[in-house]
């Protein structure tokens, strides 16, 4: 079996054209989602920042950062999320003032 040079680059091309097609498919995807949420209230007391999920994720969702570092996701429409980013932002207006 007889292998051409040219049939040799053609077959190379194409596999790196389909793993550059592969790798540049996750290139905007978010580095961090919320797929399930935390279950019970965290308290306000405990949690050093906040951060929203991005919009290309399947989900909105809050990340919590706890004082301990850990990171703790939440179901943005649930009452007592509401609640909690709303004294945080308080908190922080007046820390600023």
């Amino acid at each position: 079996m007889i292998i051409r040079p040219r049939s040799l680059l053609l077959g190379l091309l194409v596999i790196l054209y389909l793993q550059s097609c592969a790798v540049g498919q996750h290139v905007n995807a978010p580095e961090e989602c919320c797929f399930t949420f935390y279950p019970r209230r965290i308290p306000v007391a405990v949690i050093s920042k906040f951060e929203e999920t991005r919009a290309e994720c399947p989900k909105p969702g809050l990340i919590f950062t706890t004082v301990k570092g850990a990171r703790v996701c939440a179901d943005p429409d649930s009452m007592w999320v509401q609640k909690a980013l709303n004294k945080i932002k308080r908190q922080i207006v007046e820390s600023s003032t």
